[in-house]
């Protein structure tokens, strides 16, 4: 059984950008997400280097919404709010 689907909008938090221009862009211009990590508290741990997502969810959404989810339904509801807008 085949089905289809249909994308109705696009939306993206990633280590490239906080959102669907700044990462296509990002990716278009070869960039990479991959970061070392100079903060103090990675000192200690056996990897220095990352890709953080490009987007702090207290910047975009608000403190009391943001206590009842973890940081990846975060970034989750950013994109699917991008994607609703587009």
């Amino acid at each position: 059984m085949s089905r289809r689907v249909v994308v109705t909008g696009l939306g993206a938090t990633t280590p490239l950008g906080g959102d669907v221009a700044t990462t296509w862009r990002a990716l278009l211009a070869g960039q990479s997400g991959v970061k070392r990590i100079e903060a103090e508290w990675a000192s200690s741990l056996p990897v220095s280097i990352a890709a953080p997502v490009a987007v702090d969810p207290s910047e975009v959404m608000d403190r009391i919404a943001l206590r009842k989810l973890d940081r990846s339904e975060a970034f989750a509801l950013i994109a699917a709010r991008e994607a609703f807008a587009d």
